[in-house]
């Protein structure tokens, strides 16, 4: 998650990705954030182009400097300030219940311990807090499927991390999050990351 030429590459792909397909996803879900929002993920920082007024504070973790620096002068350009951090998803350094919004933006498909990032979601959402979730997964098709099966460990070297084949919306049922609103879709672009899940996850007072 900290390699500069993967941030390099990232960047220039989703410089044309991103107003072609991205865009209309980003904007919906994230007209949802409201109040304290932490964006865990930020990446070269397109999500900051879709805040809401009902965003009071913005705070973000990335990893990678380079990405941290692309998504610094989007920031500036935006008029947008915001605290932006260097850390990982797994141990994210604030106190509990400090978030009323959580944005996990094509994040999870990268980080090394999946459980361990979705409890540390959790111990930083406010009781009443939500989760957005815009994230890679594995289809729902059989083919498809199969075929990110056999092509993730090579994508996973060439993508710094990416697993395009994980069973996101499953992981995060597991760790206490109410997933009945989340939707799965399909970016139309012939690649290993088409599959995508997104929507509001709010904490499952009553996890299974």
């Amino acid at each position: 998650m900290r390699s500069p030429v993967f941030a390099v590459w990232y960047s220039v792909l989703m410089s044309g990705a991103e107003p072609l397909l991205v865009r209309p996803v980003r904007k919906e879900l994230l007209a949802a954030a409201r109040g304290s929002l932490l964006i865990v993920g930020l990446g070269p920082g397109h999500d900051l182009s879709y805040l809401p007024p009902s965003v009071t504070s913005v705070t973000a973790i990335e990893p990678n400097p380079v990405m941290r620096r692309v998504a610094g002068r989007r920031a500036r350009k935006l008029g947008i300030r915001f605290d932006l951090i260097d850390g990982i998803a797994e141990a994210l350094p604030f106190e509990s219940d400090s978030f009323d919004t959580l944005l996990s933006p094509f994040l999870l498909c990268s980080v090394g311990d999946v459980p361990a990032a979705l409890t540390e979601f959790r111990r930083v959402l406010r009781p009443d807090g939500e989760l957005l979730v815009l994230e890679h997964i594995r289809a729902e098709g059989p083919m498809l499927g199969r075929l990110q099966d056999l092509v993730d460990t090579p994508w996973h070297a060439l993508s710094d991390g990416c697993h395009p084949n994980r069973r996101t919306k499953s992981a995060l049922a597991a760790a206490g999050f109410a997933v009945a609103d989340l939707v799965t879709a399909t970016f139309p672009l012939p690649t290993p990351v088409s599959p995508y899940l997104v929507g509001r996850a709010s904490v499952d007072p009553h996890p299974a």
